[in-house]
């Protein structure tokens, strides 16, 4: 039975290795977590208005937005996320927009851990109805399954920055992707 499952590991392994020969390796903890990048644009003052793009882990973007009258996305929890969460909130009106290259998207992958553990700027009001313009990263905890949200920087209503130099790197690159957001 041993042989067999090698024989499978194996024979699965040659299918699937010519595709990729020419990428960089991923780690095995990107092709665990799906989800890795989002920028959003969110604002509740007229309705709900929801769009982005975020980026999975092989290095698709999709933009993604909610049309009016559609429900407000409502996790069960509001500081982590489960793969099935995630999926329902960028399921709304999901396009293929590009894909980023394997060793750029490592490079960034790269950044997250760095990022996660930034301290943030003060928190400061710039307006009223304007909504927010959210870049961040997500972390994967594969023992309870879930995503931890990283605000890299947001806009808005509210400003306030990640001041990780990693987070900045990581935002600017985002907000560089110039994929439709409202």
């Amino acid at each position: 039975m041993k042989v067999a499952a090698l024989i499978f590991v194996l024979l699965c392994s040659a299918l699937i290795l010519p595709c990729n020969q020419s990428q960089p390796s991923l780690s095995g903890q990107i092709m665990k977590q799906k989800f890795l990048f989002e920028r959003s644009y969110t604002n509740f003052a007229w309705g709900y208005q929801h769009a982005g793009i975020y980026l999975d882990n092989q290095g698709n973007v999709y933009s993604y937005a909610y049309q009016m009258g559609e429900k407000p996305w409502s996790p069960q929890q509001a500081d982590s996320f489960t793969e099935p969460e995630l999926e329902e909130r960028y399921s709304h009106g999901r396009k293929l927009v590009r894909t980023i290259d394997s060793k750029e998207l490592l490079e960034k992958y790269r950044l997250i851990g760095q990022a996660s553990k930034g301290q943030y700027s003060k928190r400061l009001q710039r307006g009223a109805d304007q909504g927010a313009y959210v870049s961040s990263c997500y972390v994967y905890d594969e023992a309870t399954g879930r995503y931890k949200e990283i605000e890299l920087r947001v806009k808005g209503d509210w400003n306030y920055e990640n001041l990780s130099p990693a987070a900045r790197e990581l935002a600017e690159w985002l907000e560089s992707l110039k994929a439709p957001m409202k």
